[in-house]
């Protein structure tokens, strides 16, 4: 194996304590890196047969009978690829190095299999990439590269779509399928009185993220424009939650502290299509995952109840800090406008984008439909490890 400067890696493998005292197995490749691995989490990724699927990779073992204290009788470095190990109990496992190293520990690093690239009105012009429809229907590469934009820029418009009602649909089926909500698997956006939710009227649209009172909100939002006035209005407008909260934590760390820990009442009460609902969901609007990343934003003004379930000090603190939340996300500096064209498809991260539109006259319709993240992410991977087979072959 061959060293990150161009040497030969000579590697070896002792039995050692790490620095917590418990049991490991220490590699080293003789030029200053190595790893090590405890002997529980070794032994419990075992990838002979018996304890590890070959076709799926899944673990065979039943972790009821599992030994935790297992140790290592023998072990070594077989022609400098290989881990080999026989346990306490004459099972014997090995290990391909490359494997280990592709599961080192790094505790307190960040992990992440897109870097999440933020953006402002400044450079929203460079990082708003658009795709032809039929490229993405029919092009897998094309399909990879629209899925990777959504993951690190969390925008992207899709052009040439045609008026058809059902490209939503189609484009979804690209993907896995559609995420149904109380709205249908699809839904209408235009005026509509009957209607509870104020996205179907004409009236200008606040910055929000779309369905906060639901815990498993949806992650991709696709807009289909069919019809927009040709006159001034029915704009959209967008920021960066993730550029709105870097901006926020720089002016006042106490105030993004407020918004990612005081837990707020979301709420959607009404009825569309026959259908009536109630959701309630109680999250702050920042919401960080166990490295600190932001991995989800709850916006929403109108769906925000007026109960509030926290003590009355928290909430002078809070609405302090949604005041200036509110200021950046709509300092010109950091939103953008533009206007949909009939035949495109917007397609953005619900997690992550906050959006909006500003008031019309007229008619316009949009065809809407949710995507998950973890089908995206799925998708994703397949087409990575599919395209990466072919061009080896």
């Amino acid at each position: 194996m061959n060293g990150g400067g161009g040497g030969v890696r000579r590697w070896s493998a002792t039995d050692s304590s790490g620095g917590n005292g418990r049991p490991e197995i220490r590699l080293d490749d003789g030029c200053g890196g190595g790893s090590g691995y405890p002997h529980a989490w070794l032994r419990n990724n075992c990838q002979c047969p018996s304890c590890t699927s070959a076709e799926s990779g899944f673990r065979k073992q039943v972790i009821r009978d599992f030994r935790f204290g297992s140790a290592p009788a023998r072990l070594q470095i077989i022609s400098n690829d290989k881990l080999y190990v026989k346990w306490d109990d004459s099972h014997e496992s090995t290990y391909d190095l490359q494997w280990l190293l592709e599961r080192n520990f790094n505790e307190g690093q960040e992990r992440h299999e897109n870097q999440q690239v933020k953006w402002t009105a400044e450079s929203f012009s460079a990082i708003f990439r658009s795709f032809k429809y039929e490229d993405v229907i029919k092009s897998d590469e094309t399909l990879l590269q629209w899925l990777e934009t959504l993951a690190v820029y969390g925008i992207s418009v899709i052009k040439s779509c045609g008026l058809e009602h059902d490209r939503v649909k189609e484009l979804a089926g690209r993907v896995a399928f559609l995420k149904k909500t109380q709205y249908g698997e699809t839904f209408k956006v235009e005026v509509n009185s009957d209607a509870t939710n104020l996205a179907y009227r004409s009236t200008y649209l606040q910055l929000h993220t779309d369905l906060p009172y639901y815990e498993y909100t949806p992650g991709v939002i696709l807009l289909h424009c069919i019809v927009q006035p040709e006159s001034s209005g029915g704009e959209s407008e967008v920021s960066d939650g993730l550029s709105v909260c870097d901006r926020l934590k720089e002016l006042d760390v106490d105030s993004y502290k407020t918004l990612s820990t005081v837990p707020v009442r979301w709420i959607d009460r009404g009825h569309d299509a026959g259908y009536s609902f109630h959701n309630i969901y109680v999250s702050p609007v920042i919401c960080e995952d166990s490295y600190g990343n932001i991995k989800r934003i709850n916006f929403s003004e109108h769906h925000r109840d007026s109960k509030f379930p926290v003590s009355i000090d928290k909430v002078h603190i809070w609405y302090d800090a949604i005041e200036k939340f509110v200021k950046i996300a709509y300092n010109e500096k950091i939103i953008s406008t533009f206007k949909m064209k009939p035949g495109d498809i917007l397609t953005f991260d619900n997690h992550r984008v906050l959006h909006g539109r500003k008031g019309y006259q007229g008619s316009r319709l949009l065809i809407g439909g949710y995507l998950d993240w973890d089908l995206i992410k799925s998708r994703t991977r397949v087409l990575q490890s599919q395209l990466s087979n072919k061009n080896n072959n």
